[in-house]
């Protein structure tokens, strides 16, 4: 049986649903009862077993196969991260920079894709950071900040305040013919948006579990296009790293001729197992499906806080350009206070710069927006 998206089965999934209108994916996804199980499964084996319970090798390589599937990648380009900090500054350090250098971004980032690539500046390598217009983000304004010195365009699949989608396609396809790495922090997309790291021409990407991914922190991954691993130098490696970590006793290994080198050391099993279960919870539904499903969802309140008198702050003239995350400014109060009369009223939102931030998932209705609405001052 297909699990429907907003359907009674769905939202079984989320207790959550049981005290709250819960729109906050883009700040923490609560658990669903499919990834806590896993994840309490996992801890009571331990408990009871030790290291009998210990995950046999080919649990990691079907896990690599499921993120692979998520971004239409291989397995053998997927490294498993505690987040998606972790996974930019494996490309912020690894790549052999030269005074002169720089990385193209955009004004509009969550910090996250901002102080990582910092760690380049020391190699004098310059960030030239491309303004954003109206909310959008054009990509010939990015392609005109790119020169022969550019070495990486860093951007995210969607911006966090704005909500603005990235046409990642043009803009990896631009990236390919200039010879410039194209790295990608997805966070905001992976889980509701379908990614195609071969028809976008992504050179990196990296992401973590708990935003639309329904995971928990702790967890994410990164992709590394085979044909860069060996010019991403690690900088830090472990045991993980090589290509035969069970043998033990062999201290002059190379390292792994996969993505799996960017391990360094033992995962947090718990959250890994967590988050393969949400990504697996994801493919079963069908990430083109949650897409469709939430664009028109908040297609509806879109028109329904127009309608209203609220000023948008998320372009949403073209669904292309639209995600999961609608963001408008109050007109009687500051975000935090509207924020805190939701909560009064059962709605989970967050407050962003001066606008309030709504991101509903598959398993959200009407009905929660509806309660949105009617809590709005």
């Amino acid at each position: 049986m297909t699990l429907e998206p907003g359907s009674a089965a769905a939202r079984a999934l989320f207790p959550v649903t049981e005290r709250y209108a819960y729109l906050n994916h883009a700040a923490v996804s609560p658990l669903n009862r499919r990834t806590a199980d896993a994840m309490r499964r996992w801890v009571a084996d331990w408990e009871a077993h030790g290291t009998r319970a210990y995950p046999p090798p080919e649990t990691l390589q079907a896990y690599r196969e499921r993120a692979a599937t998520l971004l239409n990648a291989r397995p053998d380009e997927i490294a498993f991260t505690r987040n998606t900090t972790e996974g930019l500054l494996l490309v912020a350090r690894g790549l052999d920079w030269r005074p002169g250098d720089n990385i193209v971004t955009v004004e509009t980032e969550f910090t996250a894709n901002v102080y990582p690539w910092k760690n380049a500046e020391p190699e004098g390598v310059t960030i030239r950071r491309v303004p954003a217009r109206g909310g959008r983000i054009a990509v010939d304004d990015v392609l005109e900040a790119v020169d022969h010195r550019t070495r990486v365009v860093a951007i995210s699949f969607v911006e966090f305040y704005t909500g603005y989608r990235n046409d990642l396609v043009r803009l990896g396809a631009a990236c390919r013919q200039r010879g410039v790495r194209f790295c990608v922090d997805a966070i905001q997309g992976a889980g509701v948006l379908p990614i195609d790291v071969e028809a976008m021409q992504i050179d990196f990407l990296a992401t973590g579990g708990p935003k639309w991914l329904l995971g928990p922190m702790g967890a994410g991954f990164f992709y590394c296009r085979r044909e860069h691993v060996d010019a991403l130098d690690p900088r830090l490696y472990g045991w993980l790293s090589t290509a035969d970590p069970e043998n033990f006793f062999d201290y002059d290994q190379p390292l792994s001729p996969t993505a799996s080198r960017f391990e360094w050391g033992t995962f947090s099993w718990p959250s890994l197992v967590g988050l393969m279960e949400s990504v697996a919870l994801l493919l079963e539904v069908g990430v083109e499906r949650i897409a469709e499903y939430v664009l028109d969802l908040t297609g509806e309140l879109i028109a329904a806080l127009k309608a209203r008198g609220y000023e948008l702050i998320t372009p949403a003239e073209r669904r292309e350009e639209r995600s999961g995350i609608v963001t408008f400014r109050p007109t009687s109060a500051s975000p935090e206070e509207v924020v805190g009369r939701l909560e009064a009223a059962g709605v989970v939102v967050s407050p962003r710069g001066d606008g309030i931030r709504v991101a509903p998932h598959f398993y959200n209705t009407w009905e929660d927006i509806a309660r949105l609405l009617d809590a709005l001052p």
